[in-house]
């Protein structure tokens, strides 16, 4: 049984530098705060040693290639940032940069050739049995009262949206028959399995209502005091990789760039992941213009070894060891939105924060982070869009909003 309280393993007094333990991040995101944690996210091994360079050999060579790439809108150079933030951890802390992992292996296909960039995505490939993939239709179709046990469901009219809500104070469990699988709901929270965007968006305008029929302090009906987004980025290892679906024709912001503004409630946060492509940060400004959406800081995940050393040279042109988190927030009636791309990259507040990678794209729970920023860290409305798991308290939304609370990613302790 996991006795620790918190996955963050180091946090400076300002809160701008953070070390947390990715696995248990998420362990501990599907319990009530003083519930025992008694289950364990299967995970990978840390990684020791940073993956080989495949930067340009030469100076000449860099210069080459950074002439093609051109320069960003709104460059920030995040080096000398990252290396201070983890030269102060190194100073400030004297324990290991992860706490120790559960893995499960498995045997792996053979690959005739993989190239070195596809290293990190394709690692959960090695240690994780395949998780059952069901889609909307396949899970109606099984979902009963018995099957469901305390969780309550409904199904939309046309039959693309399931909404699974647990209102009790313990987690639950969803069983269904073909193929076989249990998948655990955690405490007071909500589920939308469902595509997003296209016909689905009156579908969940309809259920964000129902389960949220009433205004709060700080949001109306059907509005959410922080709102998490994960998009799929297109991404050539991840698509290689397969270790995950991405959207290949279209930027998937936009298929909520109409629907979302009338969910955020005035003041409420709104996070969204970014890719270091300058039209992947550019889409995400965009979406927060058109929201009325204030950008105030970046956080930036940087991605270490155990020994907690950048995976990725920080400054390198190919590949980056860090993901950034855009926060911004909903403007106030009257107050209009400054134009994002306008703002002063060098002008925003940003926030570090130090893990040792999970499985590919598995990002840190935010949870522990994001408590202390609402005005009741214990009441307040969440939702996580393009979600892969489930949080207690919040709500998950998208087509793979169970994969990782399916039975097979966990095990018991110890």
């Amino acid at each position: 049984m996991e006795s620790r309280k918190t996955a963050i393993l180091y946090q400076n007094e300002q809160k701008t530098v953070t070390l947390i333990d990715i696995p248990l991040s998420i362990s501990l995101a599907q319990v009530l705060p003083g519930q025992p944690c008694d289950r364990r996210l299967l995970s990978t091994p840390p990684l020791e040693e940073p993956y080989p360079s495949t930067e340009p050999k030469s100076c000449a060579a860099r210069a080459r290639v950074m002439s093609r790439m051109g320069p960003a809108e709104d460059a920030y150079d995040y080096a000398d940032f990252i290396q201070k933030g983890l030269q102060e951890i190194r100073d400030s802390h004297k324990a290991s940069w992860c706490l120790p992992r559960k893995v499960r292996s498995v045997a792996r296909s053979p690959r005739k050739k993989r190239r070195i960039e596809d290293a990190d995505a394709s690692i959960d490939h090695a240690v994780l049995v395949q998780e059952p993939h069901l889609s909307v239709l396949e899970l109606s179709s099984q979902l009963t009262e018995a099957c469901t046990k305390s969780c309550t469901y409904t199904i939309s009219a046309e039959g693309c949206m399931i909404s699974i809500q647990n209102a009790t104070s313990r987690s639950a469990e969803i069983s269904i028959p073909k193929p076989p699988a249990i998948f655990h709901i955690p405490p007071h929270s909500e589920m939308i399995l469902s595509n997003i965007g296209g016909r689905t968006s009156w579908a969940f305008k309809y259920e964000a209502l129902r389960l949220y029929p009433t205004s709060t302090a700080t949001a109306s009906a059907g509005q959410f005091d922080f709102i998490l987004l994960d998009p799929p980025w297109q991404n050539r290892s991840v698509a290689r990789s397969k270790s995950y679906k991405t959207i290949r024709d279209e930027d998937p912001l936009q298929l909520l760039y109409e629907e979302l503004d009338q969910h955020i409630a005035l003041n409420g946060l709104v996070g969204c992941w970014v890719t270091n492509k300058p039209e992947v940060r550019k889409a995400a400004k965009n979406c927060f213009e058109a929201w009325n959406v204030n950008l105030v800081e970046e956080w930036v995940w940087i991605k270490i070894t155990a020994s907690g050393e950048p995976v990725y040279e920080v400054e390198g042109l190919w590949r980056k060891p860090y993901e950034v988190l855009l926060l911004g927030r909903k403007a106030i009636p009257n107050e209009v939105s400054a134009p994002v791309n306008g703002n002063s990259a060098k002008n925003l507040s940003r926030r570090l924060i130090a893990g040792v990678p999970d499985l590919h794209s598995r990002k840190p729970c935010l949870k522990d982070l994001i408590d202390p920023m609402m005005p009741n860290c214990r009441e307040y409305r969440a939702i996580e869009i393009f979600a892969r798991n489930m949080t207690t308290g919040w709500l998950a939304y998208g087509d793979e909003a169970l994969k990782f609370n399916w039975d097979g990613h966990w095990t018991d302790f110890p």
